[in-house]
Protein backbone atom coordinates (compact mmCIF):
# COMPACT_ATOMS: atom_id res chain seq x y z
CA UNK A 1 0.00 0.00 0.00
CA UNK A 2 1.46 3.28 -1.53
CA UNK A 3 1.10 5.85 1.43
CA UNK A 4 1.32 10.20 0.43
CA UNK A 5 1.06 12.38 3.30
CA UNK A 6 -1.26 15.35 1.20
CA UNK A 7 -0.37 18.26 3.99
CA UNK A 8 3.04 18.80 5.07
CA UNK A 9 5.32 22.39 5.17
CA UNK A 10 8.45 23.33 4.08
CA UNK A 11 10.00 26.61 5.36
CA UNK A 12 13.59 27.76 4.87
CA UNK A 13 12.67 30.43 8.19
CA UNK A 14 12.37 26.96 10.51
CA UNK A 15 15.37 25.43 9.10
CA UNK A 16 18.13 28.21 8.32
CA UNK A 17 20.26 25.15 6.98
CA UNK A 18 18.31 24.64 3.99
CA UNK A 19 17.59 20.93 3.69
CA UNK A 20 14.52 20.23 4.27
CA UNK A 21 16.16 17.30 5.85
CA UNK A 22 13.44 17.08 9.56
CA UNK A 23 10.47 15.98 6.97
CA UNK A 24 12.19 13.70 5.48
CA UNK A 25 12.98 11.82 8.55
CA UNK A 26 9.32 12.26 9.51
CA UNK A 27 8.08 10.20 6.21
CA UNK A 28 10.85 7.64 5.87
CA UNK A 29 10.37 7.00 9.99
CA UNK A 30 6.24 6.30 9.18
CA UNK A 31 6.58 4.44 5.82
CA UNK A 32 4.91 7.66 3.64
CA UNK A 33 6.31 7.75 0.27
CA UNK A 34 5.55 10.69 -0.54
CA UNK A 35 4.41 14.04 0.65
CA UNK A 36 2.55 17.29 -1.05
CA UNK A 37 4.29 20.14 0.06
CA UNK A 38 3.73 23.91 0.27
CA UNK A 39 5.09 26.95 2.32
CA UNK A 40 3.70 28.48 5.34
CA UNK A 41 3.66 32.23 4.52
CA UNK A 42 2.75 32.25 1.00
CA UNK A 43 5.57 34.68 -0.49
CA UNK A 44 8.55 34.48 -2.97
CA UNK A 45 11.20 33.26 -0.56
CA UNK A 46 8.93 30.39 1.18
CA UNK A 47 7.85 29.39 -2.55
CA UNK A 48 11.25 28.93 -3.82
CA UNK A 49 12.41 27.17 -0.65
CA UNK A 50 9.56 24.34 -1.62
CA UNK A 51 10.97 24.38 -5.04
CA UNK A 52 14.73 23.96 -4.37
CA UNK A 53 13.56 21.03 -1.75
CA UNK A 54 11.39 19.16 -4.23
CA UNK A 55 14.55 19.46 -6.94
CA UNK A 56 16.47 18.05 -4.21
CA UNK A 57 13.56 15.07 -3.25
CA UNK A 58 12.32 14.74 -6.60
CA UNK A 59 10.39 11.26 -5.53
CA UNK A 60 9.39 11.94 -2.49
CA UNK A 61 7.93 15.69 -2.52
CA UNK A 62 5.67 16.99 -4.95
CA UNK A 63 5.00 20.68 -4.56
CA UNK A 64 2.21 23.13 -4.64
CA UNK A 65 2.36 27.12 -4.70
CA UNK A 66 1.40 28.74 -1.56
CA UNK A 67 -1.36 31.72 -2.21
CA UNK A 68 -1.70 34.02 0.17
CA UNK A 69 -4.44 36.56 -1.77
CA UNK A 70 -3.52 39.60 0.67
CA UNK A 71 -0.30 39.91 -1.86
CA UNK A 72 -2.47 40.42 -4.69
CA UNK A 73 -1.33 40.69 -7.96
CA UNK A 74 2.37 39.54 -6.50
CA UNK A 75 0.83 36.18 -5.31
CA UNK A 76 -1.27 35.86 -8.53
CA UNK A 77 2.36 35.90 -10.12
CA UNK A 78 3.68 33.24 -7.99
CA UNK A 79 0.86 31.12 -9.35
CA UNK A 80 1.17 31.66 -12.87
CA UNK A 81 5.08 31.62 -12.28
CA UNK A 82 4.61 27.37 -10.44
CA UNK A 83 1.74 26.05 -11.95
CA UNK A 84 3.27 27.58 -15.99
CA UNK A 85 6.40 27.35 -15.98
CA UNK A 86 7.51 24.98 -13.17
CA UNK A 87 4.44 22.74 -13.75
CA UNK A 88 3.07 21.93 -10.12
CA UNK A 89 0.07 20.44 -9.47
CA UNK A 90 -1.75 22.36 -8.02
CA UNK A 91 -2.09 25.81 -5.02
CA UNK A 92 -2.54 25.88 -1.54
CA UNK A 93 -4.12 28.35 0.41
CA UNK A 94 -3.71 28.83 4.38
CA UNK A 95 -5.30 30.94 7.33
CA UNK A 96 -6.49 33.97 5.50
CA UNK A 97 -9.11 35.12 4.25
CA UNK A 98 -10.97 32.92 1.73
CA UNK A 99 -13.59 35.59 0.67
CA UNK A 100 -10.83 37.77 -0.52
CA UNK A 101 -11.65 38.76 -4.06
CA UNK A 102 -7.99 38.00 -5.22
CA UNK A 103 -8.88 34.45 -4.21
CA UNK A 104 -11.58 34.10 -7.33
CA UNK A 105 -7.93 35.51 -9.82
CA UNK A 106 -6.54 32.27 -8.31
CA UNK A 107 -9.15 30.03 -9.12
CA UNK A 108 -9.10 31.24 -12.74
CA UNK A 109 -5.40 30.75 -13.06
CA UNK A 110 -5.72 27.16 -11.58
CA UNK A 111 -9.23 26.33 -13.88
CA UNK A 112 -6.69 27.16 -17.16
CA UNK A 113 -3.53 24.59 -15.70
CA UNK A 114 -6.17 22.09 -14.89
CA UNK A 115 -4.88 22.36 -11.49
CA UNK A 116 -6.46 21.29 -8.14
CA UNK A 117 -6.61 24.33 -4.82
CA UNK A 118 -5.73 23.01 -1.27
CA UNK A 119 -7.70 25.44 1.32
CA UNK A 120 -6.83 25.63 4.62
CA UNK A 121 -10.32 25.54 6.70
CA UNK A 122 -11.92 25.76 9.94
CA UNK A 123 -14.73 27.09 12.32
CA UNK A 124 -14.13 30.71 11.82
CA UNK A 125 -15.37 33.05 10.03
CA UNK A 126 -12.26 33.46 7.47
CA UNK A 127 -12.13 30.15 6.50
CA UNK A 128 -15.51 28.53 6.91
CA UNK A 129 -16.30 24.94 4.87
CA UNK A 130 -19.23 27.29 3.76
CA UNK A 131 -17.24 29.97 2.02
CA UNK A 132 -14.70 27.47 1.15
CA UNK A 133 -18.16 25.51 -0.79
CA UNK A 134 -19.41 28.31 -1.91
CA UNK A 135 -15.99 29.12 -3.81
CA UNK A 136 -15.69 25.53 -5.18
CA UNK A 137 -19.27 25.93 -6.49
CA UNK A 138 -18.29 29.13 -8.44
CA UNK A 139 -15.34 26.71 -10.30
CA UNK A 140 -17.16 23.31 -10.39
CA UNK A 141 -13.98 22.29 -12.96
CA UNK A 142 -11.68 23.13 -10.02
CA UNK A 143 -10.65 19.98 -7.68
CA UNK A 144 -10.98 21.80 -4.11
CA UNK A 145 -9.69 20.34 -1.00
CA UNK A 146 -11.16 21.56 2.08
CA UNK A 147 -7.77 20.94 4.62
CA UNK A 148 -8.45 19.51 8.28
CA UNK A 149 -11.98 18.34 6.72
CA UNK A 150 -13.52 22.03 8.88
CA UNK A 151 -10.80 22.46 11.47
CA UNK A 152 -10.10 19.73 13.74
CA UNK A 153 -10.97 21.91 16.39
CA UNK A 154 -15.20 21.94 16.01
CA UNK A 155 -16.79 17.96 15.54
CA UNK A 156 -19.88 20.06 14.03
CA UNK A 157 -17.39 21.80 11.45
CA UNK A 158 -16.12 17.97 10.25
CA UNK A 159 -19.52 16.82 9.53
CA UNK A 160 -20.69 20.06 7.96
CA UNK A 161 -17.73 19.93 5.19
CA UNK A 162 -19.04 16.50 4.67
CA UNK A 163 -22.25 17.70 3.63
CA UNK A 164 -20.80 19.95 1.49
CA UNK A 165 -18.34 17.68 -0.09
CA UNK A 166 -21.59 15.81 -1.07
CA UNK A 167 -23.57 18.41 -2.74
CA UNK A 168 -20.17 19.58 -4.73
CA UNK A 169 -18.73 17.05 -6.84
CA UNK A 170 -15.40 18.46 -6.97
CA UNK A 171 -14.73 18.89 -3.60
CA UNK A 172 -11.98 16.56 -1.43
CA UNK A 173 -12.00 16.39 2.17
CA UNK A 174 -8.54 16.24 4.00
CA UNK A 175 -8.01 14.17 6.99
CA UNK A 176 -5.49 15.96 9.41
CA UNK A 177 -6.87 16.38 13.19
CA UNK A 178 -9.94 15.23 12.58
CA UNK A 179 -12.09 12.30 14.14
CA UNK A 180 -12.16 8.91 13.56
CA UNK A 181 -15.89 9.06 13.32
CA UNK A 182 -16.30 11.87 10.89
CA UNK A 183 -13.57 10.18 8.63
CA UNK A 184 -15.91 7.29 8.76
CA UNK A 185 -19.25 9.11 8.39
CA UNK A 186 -17.29 11.05 4.96
CA UNK A 187 -16.47 7.71 3.82
CA UNK A 188 -20.12 6.67 3.77
CA UNK A 189 -21.83 9.20 2.59
CA UNK A 190 -18.70 10.80 -0.25
CA UNK A 191 -16.43 7.98 -0.84
CA UNK A 192 -12.93 6.91 0.30
CA UNK A 193 -12.21 8.46 -3.28
CA UNK A 194 -13.09 11.74 -1.86
CA UNK A 195 -11.08 11.50 1.13
CA UNK A 196 -7.05 12.25 1.53
CA UNK A 197 -4.89 11.73 4.39
CA UNK A 198 -2.65 14.40 5.56
CA UNK A 199 -0.94 15.33 8.61
CA UNK A 200 0.10 18.54 8.34
CA UNK A 201 3.81 17.50 9.08
CA UNK A 202 6.43 19.85 8.64
CA UNK A 203 10.80 20.57 8.72
CA UNK A 204 10.05 22.58 12.19
CA UNK A 205 6.84 24.29 13.22
CA UNK A 206 3.84 22.18 13.26
CA UNK A 207 4.48 18.92 14.75
CA UNK A 208 8.02 19.29 15.54
CA UNK A 209 7.42 18.85 19.86
CA UNK A 210 7.23 15.27 19.60
CA UNK A 211 10.38 13.54 21.33
CA UNK A 212 11.07 10.94 18.15
CA UNK A 213 10.37 11.46 14.24
CA UNK A 214 7.60 10.41 12.90
CA UNK A 215 5.58 10.48 16.09
CA UNK A 216 3.41 13.46 15.15
CA UNK A 217 2.83 11.95 11.85
CA UNK A 218 1.94 8.46 13.31
CA UNK A 219 -1.18 10.19 15.54
CA UNK A 220 -2.14 11.74 12.50
CA UNK A 221 -2.31 8.20 10.52
CA UNK A 222 -4.21 6.27 13.36
CA UNK A 223 -7.21 8.44 12.68
CA UNK A 224 -7.39 6.76 9.62
CA UNK A 225 -6.47 3.22 10.98
CA UNK A 226 -8.46 3.17 13.93
CA UNK A 227 -11.68 4.48 11.66
CA UNK A 228 -14.51 1.96 11.59
CA UNK A 229 -13.82 1.24 7.51
CA UNK A 230 -12.89 -1.57 5.46
CA UNK A 231 -9.07 -2.14 5.02
CA UNK A 232 -9.87 -1.14 1.20
CA UNK A 233 -11.40 2.08 2.15
CA UNK A 234 -8.11 2.75 4.41
CA UNK A 235 -5.61 1.80 1.21
CA UNK A 236 -7.76 4.42 -0.44
CA UNK A 237 -7.61 7.74 2.04
CA UNK A 238 -4.02 6.71 2.64
CA UNK A 239 -2.73 6.77 -0.45
CA UNK A 240 -5.05 5.80 -3.44
CA UNK A 241 -6.55 9.05 -3.43
CA UNK A 242 -4.05 11.90 -3.67
CA UNK A 243 -2.17 9.39 -6.59
CA UNK A 244 -5.61 9.12 -8.54
CA UNK A 245 -5.89 13.43 -7.79
CA UNK A 246 -2.39 14.15 -8.98
CA UNK A 247 -2.43 11.74 -12.03
CA UNK A 248 0.85 10.23 -10.16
Amino acid sequence: MVVIDAHCHLSQRWTPSGPAALLIDDIDATGVEMAIVFGVFGDAEDNAFVAKSAREQPNRFIPLVNFDPRYEEVGLELVEKYLGEHKWKGVKVGHTHTVARYMYHMMEIAESYNSLVAIHSDHSIRNHPYIIGDIANSFPNVPTVILHMGGGTCFDSELLSTKIAKKNDNIYLETCYSNPYAIKQAVEAIGPEKIIFGSDSSNGGYGSRFEKAGDYMELMLDAVRVADITLEQKAMILGDSAANLLGI
